[in-house]
């Protein structure tokens, strides 16, 4: 696992991100017990949630710098769209017998959209940084999952300015609680980001 001192690569970062929403799936589809479903629905929702903001307001505001500012408003409609398909997967009940093709269709929608990431745009921004330039968009990154929403918001900003990260902080702190309040309960991630940076 990285460290502070080790050289962050933002693709390799984003990608685990996929890579773990891909896991998860998975591990949905392959169980029957519907208490680790409901626990793993869980963890995508997270997941999905906090990846698509930590790019809006981190990596996605870096882009045309890198001659990449068109595929900025193109991924923000995507986002927008899975957004709205995982508040869905989000608000219905693990219980109700819809809940497979709710879940499947946010999951779809984000995994199309990350192989559009990983296999054209990753290659360009890859290119283009620096070393020191990947490290610190690396970081921000990561600086940025710790402090979105963990629960999809799909009407709060998407500006990945200051009007999204006051609304996600607000929305950060609604969603600790809601998430206490319900008592949900989430599952061990099988790809892990540095724990420090």
């Amino acid at each position: 696992m990285a460290t502070a001192s080790s050289p962050l690569d933002v693709t390799h970062e984003i990608k685990l991100d996929h890579d773990n929403v891909r896991d998860l799936f998975e591990r949905y589809e392959a169980t029957t017990d519907l208490s680790e479903k409901a626990s793993i629905a869980n963890t995508l929702v997270r997941e999905m949630a906090v990846h698509g903001d930590a790019e809006e307001v981190s990596v996605y505001n870096d882009y045309a710098s890198l001659g990449l500012g068109d595929t900025v408003a193109h991924n923000k409609e995507e986002h927008a769209e899975i957004k709205r398909l995982v508040y869905d997967a989000d608000a219905t009940r693990t219980s109700k017998p819809e809940f497979d093709a709710v879940l499947q269709k946010a999951v779809t929608a984000f995994l199309t959209h990350a192989k559009e990431e990983e296999d054209e745009q990753h290659p360009l921004i890859r290119q283009k940084l620096s070393a020191e330039q990947n490290d610190s968009m690396a970081r921000a990154f990561l600086k940025a999952r710790k402090m979105v929403p963990t629960r999809p918001h799909p009407w709060a900003p998407q500006t990945g300015g200051v009007a999204q990260k006051a609304a996600g902080l607000q929305g950060a702190f609604h969603d600790k609680v809601v998430e206490t309040v319900e008592g949900r309960h989430f599952v061990d991630l099988k790809f892990q980001h540095p724990s420090e940076f």
